[in-house]
């Protein structure tokens, strides 16, 4: 039996040579992952705090403190009610049962406190739970309003940068509309005054061929005029 103990033993122990590093490992592994998602959870539980919040937070301390007071005097009348129960059994006179009565009643009295108490921890905890949903949509109308602006500028950013860009191309594009058009104006303009220069160039010609005309004509000798009857020459001596 003893032998068979011993093989059992051997068979339970860790084998000579073996690993269990990765079982730590994983272990580790295992709780840090844990321990982020435990301080995830945590941050995301944390309530915002705003005006409404931080009043719905001590309302409740107030109720929750309210209860602890009731609960005092619950147990103060319970213990009233059991001190006049013994003595009410003991004596069993009628004062001794007024006395009993009365304690019974006080300890219904602080019952029914100790559960309206209770009810408004209850109503604050609601209260609570709604002043932080509320904050809470607020907190995300705050970021909304926040990445509404951001995409703004950088809408107004980009029209800028846009409109620089058309107007670039736009510019670059009339320069080579209107260079097409000068040219054009300017090739129109040159064959006009072109035109006048031959015009008055012919004037010119044609004027100076009708004076050199006249000149010439001047020059050449004109028919001799016949004398009429008169006096005869004189004859040089």
């Amino acid at each position: 039996m003893a032998a068979a103990k011993k093989k059992t033993g051997a068979k339970r122990g860790p084998k000579p040579g073996s690993k269990r590093t990765p079982k730590k490992t994983a272990a580790k592994k295992s709780t840090a992952r844990k321990s982020t998602a435990r301080k995830a959870k945590a941050t995301a539980a944390e309530p915002i705090m705003t005006a409404g919040v931080v009043a719905a937070a001590r309302k409740l301390d107030k109720a929750e403190a309210d209860v602890v007071k009731a609960e005092a005097k619950l147990a103060a009348a319970a213990a009233k009610k059991m001190t006049a129960r013994t003595k009410a059994s003991s004596l069993k006179t009628p004062a001794s049962k007024r006395q009993l009565d009365t304690a019974m009643g006080q300890e219904k009295s602080a019952r029914d406190a100790v559960a309206a108490a209770k009810q408004a921890v209850k109503a604050a905890k609601f209260d609570q739970k709604v002043a932080e949903i509320e904050a809470l949509s607020e907190e995300y109308k705050a970021k909304v309003d926040l990445r509404v602006a951001e995409q703004e500028l950088d809408l107004t950013t980009k029209l800028e940068q846009d409109l620089a860009q058309a107007l670039a191309k736009f510019e670059a594009q009339w320069r080579v509309n209107r260079k097409k058009k000068d040219v054009k104006k300017l090739k129109t303009f040159r064959a006009k005054e072109e035109a006048k220069i031959k015009a008055n160039a012919r004037k010119i010609k044609s004027k100076v061929k009708a004076l050199e005309k006249k000149e010439a004509n001047k020059q050449k000798p004109g028919p001799k005029k016949k004398r009429g009857p008169g006096r005869p020459p004189k004859k040089k001596a």
